[in-house]
């Protein structure tokens, strides 16, 4: 289903803090939660000059990989979770196996939101798509105990195209003997999936 980019009631000053918002919100619902292990802060591709697209992506810890509460139940949960907050889930995909591989709802103001299985590794992604580029970001504390250490969206630090690579390359090397690519946003304000994996099939609504 074709989609354009969301109107946004807010610019570059407000993004951030918007994005980190709507993680609340979103964990809020998640039944034994068990905190964030890492945030990082990325800049995306956004097909209209003169504006940008950022996101706001949360690591769960390596002790919740290939468990049941996460690959399994969370889905479940945000399926309803996420329409009673007023959201509109639009986008879900399985993996070759037919379990839920991601699941995307987007909020009235134009966040979306994309929970993300990758190889039973749950990613929380939060994204703006083409924000007005006006204002100077501010960043909050980051959710779920995550620790200094592991935060580099302090101080609102974007990583380049080339440090994101970097990192990504060597957090999935190990899983999938390969490289990782860039996931830039659609025409729809969504994003694409990563170059190199199989085709999941596409259940979006």
């Amino acid at each position: 289903m074709s989609r354009s980019l969301p109107e946004l009631e807010f610019d570059l000053s407000e993004a951030f803090i918007r994005m980190d918002e709507a993680v609340a919100q979103t964990i809020d619902g998640l039944p034994d939660f068990p905190g964030f292990h890492k945030r990082t802060t990325l800049a995306l591709d956004c097909p209209e000059e003169g504006r940008e697209s950022y996101e706001i992506a949360y690591t769960l810890p390596e002790e919740t990989i290939g468990s049941d509460l996460v690959t399994k139940e969370y889905f479940a949960v945000l399926k309803e979770h996420w329409p009673s907050l007023g959201w509109e889930v639009h986008g879900e995909r399985d993996d070759v196996d037919g379990n839920i591989a991601n699941i995307q709802a987007i909020r009235p103001d134009g966040v979306n939101l994309w929970y993300q299985n990758q190889i039973g590794q749950i990613v929380i992604h939060a994204q703006v798509a083409c924000v007005e580029a006006e204002g100077h970001p501010v960043c909050g504390p980051p959710l779920g105990g995550v620790k200094p250490e592991n935060d580099s969206t302090k101080d609102c630090m974007v990583l380049s195209r080339e440090e994101l690579e970097s990192k990504t390359a060597d957090a999935v090397a190990p899983f999938e003997g390969g490289q990782a690519a860039t996931i830039p946003f659609t025409a729809n304000g969504t994003r694409r999936e990563a170059i190199g994996r199989p085709e999941p099939t596409d259940r979006e609504t």
